[in-house]
């Protein structure tokens, strides 16, 4: 496509599609996406030292070489081969695509060659594995892109290697992220209706898949049936097939082969069992087509003495057609179905869990997968099997444009080794009168999530054993976006105050509880799983009646304050509006979040007297309560203000969405 390829890249010191990467001496290669143009960037990255550009316009340049081209995706992967060496010309690589398994054959290729003795590099949408060296491939991604791919291509040719197996992707075929990499070997594990959002027709997606095999020098279609009973379940077993068709292709004995797989363990996400002491049977899988998912219960309802509760989603911005197959799927075969959130993206929730309830039966609908995820947990009963389909080995969840971190497996850990004598109070009665806006203010979004879906994601962090939520203004809208495994607690008067709403909170706490933690639902977003779990501890070693934390703020407006004596000792709390213009000065103030003695707790709540300047039963009392009754009180002092942000106005609102667009970076 280029002429003088050799020459353009010998000078050159990088190259680069996104503008921003581009340093001086680098090639900028101007490709136009879905969202942005690489073209309308190409001033930038002449101004950031591109000594050459490539694009598919008719353009001149006068600081820099420009190069027209017909296909610039094309071009990027000749450039990226020619700049890097061209990598697959001195390695055999062995392409996999197909619907489903295509994660599974690759693992099995590369452990097979390697237990044979051949040095061999992986690119999963897992990890890449490159001699000792084992690398996070990101977020949602198959393929990855063509400068990343052709880097770690030359990295197995410098690290030794003399195969390389790579999984590929219908999105990374069409738009070109494989180009320039010669392909010795190609696999189709299978083919059936997928991303119809983005290839539009099934006959389009199964025309993609076939360039891609059709490039390779060996083709590999995967048979439909097998005898074999290596991997547990069919359709693993027909990736092995697969897989050893891929190395029978290579030379090697069929048989040599089969001996390697002895020793061979299912890739992370792929029917991956969690051990645990309830007496059920936990699996986590990426099962998020129609065709895996019926295929994954159909082999779970087999092995399973009691019942078989499903738990899954269906991504946003996908293929709309598969949902309420899939919900029907499940309803089928499985004894409950738990719908949750699968990377909604910019799609509402309730709208995708809408499309999968319409043909299915027995099933409960549960937005957050943060909740639905210990809420499928509690209902299982001894010999029951449970499973988490859908995220598999992702480390992240989609909402509107961010990616926020997510596991399954975490999820799943936290709760089965739950703290049960710690319970946490989440006080959403609040209406958010200064949000100007009839929503709940709990409800108000930060990055694409309710404010109050990131505090119930560090409790269960945390291994917080329950959460209670108590609720007033609209109540179900709040409920409806949090309930599952939370208890849900109404507060009767919604303006009786934070000691009224927890004192409602309370009458739900378990029996077992030792420790009681108290939260706003409107300021604790940031706090992290590890800060709740050291105020734990700290209140715990310190044997304290109450702990709260404090921190140092310039501007503490709006805010309690902490009030010391002259020698530094705690005297309790004032809310702003009660307070005095010198207590008004104080710096330090009140974040909001409490530990107690359960016991303590139960007998002092009920002492709390009203304020008589704003008619409301404040909280914060019980701090100068415990002081006066000569009780150990702690306060537990936050570092800097990266874990609080409070939340009362859309200015607020607007600061903590560029505070969470940082953290999430």
């Amino acid at each position: 496509m280029i002429k003088d390829l050799e020459d353009l890249v010998k000078g050159a010191k990088g190259v680069a599609d996104d503008s921003r990467n581009v340093r001086k001496g680098f090639i900028f290669v101007a490709i136009k996406g879905m969202n942005s143009d690489g073209h309308d960037f190409i001033s930038e990255a002449v101004k950031r030292g591109a000594i050459a550009v490539v694009g598919e316009r008719n353009l001149k340049l006068k600081d820099a070489i420009y190069i027209k081209v017909p296909d610039s995706r094309e071009a990027l992967g000749e450039i990226a081969s020619e700049f890097y060496g061209n990598p697959s010309e001195h390695l055999t690589v062995i392409g996999v695509t197909g619907t489903k398994g295509k994660t599974t054959t690759s693992h099995l290729i590369y452990h097979i060659l390697t237990s044979l003795g051949k040095k061999t590099g992986l690119v999963s949408s897992i990890i890449a594995k490159i001699g000792d060296k084992e690398i996070d491939t990101g977020f949602h991604v198959t393929s990855p892109d063509t400068l990343s791919l052709h880097k770690f291509l030359a990295e197995m040719v410098k690290a030794g290697c003399e195969y390389a197996v790579v999984e590929v992707s219908s999105h990374g075929i069409d738009q070109k992220r494989i180009a320039g990499v010669r392909f010795e070997v190609g696999v189709l594990t299978n083919i059936a209706p997928e991303h119809l959002d983005y290839h539009k027709t099934f006959k389009e997606y199964k025309k993609v898949k076939m360039s891609f095999l059709n490039s390779a020098r060996l083709k590999v279609i995967a048979p439909e049936f097998t005898n074999l009973k290596i991997l547990p379940g069919d359709f693993n077993n027909l990736d092995v097939e697969a897989a050893l068709m891929a190395v029978e292709k290579l030379g090697f004995e069929r048989s040599q082969a089969l001996m390697t797989l002895k020793t061979f363990k299912l890739p992370e996400g792929r029917l991956m069992e969690i051990k645990n002491n309830l007496g059920i049977k936990v699996f986590i899988d990426f099962a998020h087509t129609p065709e895996s998912l019926e295929a994954l219960l159909k082999y779970l309802r087999s092995v399973t003495s009691g019942k078989l509760i499903s738990v899954f989603g269906c991504a946003g911005e996908r293929d709309h057609k598969k949902r309420r197959k899939m919900g029907k799927i499940s309803g089928e075969l499985a004894d409950m179905s738990v719908f949750t959130a699968e990377d909604p993206r910019s799609e509402n929730i309730f709208d995708i869990l809408r499309s999968m309830k319409k043909d299915a039966k027995n099933y409960v609908a549960i937005p957050e997968r943060g909740e639905a995820i210990p809420y499928a947990l509690s209902i299982a009963k001894k010999g029951d099997t449970v499973v988490f389909a859908g995220k598999g080995h992702e480390k992240s969840m989609a909402y509107d444009g961010y990616e926020h971190p997510w596991s399954d497996f975490e999820s799943v850990k936290n709760y089965i080794e739950r703290k049960k004598d710690v319970s946490a109070i989440l006080l959403a009665a609040g209406k958010g009168t200064r949000m100007n806006s009839g929503l709940p203010k709990v409800l108000h979004k930060i990055c694409g999530r309710p404010m109050i879906t990131y505090s119930l994601q560090h409790l269960r962090n945390a291994g917080v054993g329950e959460i209670i939520v108590v609720v007033s203004f609209k109540k179900n809208l709040v409920i409806r976006q949090i309930d599952g495994a939370v208890k849900i607690a109404v507060q009767g008067n919604p303006k009786g105050g934070t000691a009224d709403a927890a004192s409602s909170g309370l009458q739900r706490v378990s029996d077992e509880t030792k420790y009681v933690m108290v939260l706003y639902g409107d300021d604790t977003a940031f706090y992290s799983p590890e800060t709740i779990n050291k105020v734990l501890e700290n209140h715990k070693e310190k044997k304290a009646i109450l702990s709260f934390v404090t921190l140092i703020k310039d501007d503490p407006h709006g805010l309690g304050r902490i009030v010391r004596d002259g020698r530094g000792n705690l005297k309790g709390i004032i809310e702003e509006k009660d307070a005095t213009d010198k207590e008004r000065k104080i710096k330090e103030i009140n974040d909001g979040l409490y530990v107690f003695d359960k016991k303590w707790l139960e007998k002092n709540l009920p002492k709390v007297e009203k304020s008589p300047v704003s008619g409301e039963y404040y909280i914060v009392e019980l701090i100068k309560m415990a002081i006066d009754q000569g009780e150990r009180t702690v306060a537990y002092t936050l570092p800097n203000s990266i874990e609080w942000q409070g939340i009362n106005t859309p200015e607020q609102l607007a600061e903590a969405e560029r505070k969470m667009e940082e953290k999430l970076k």
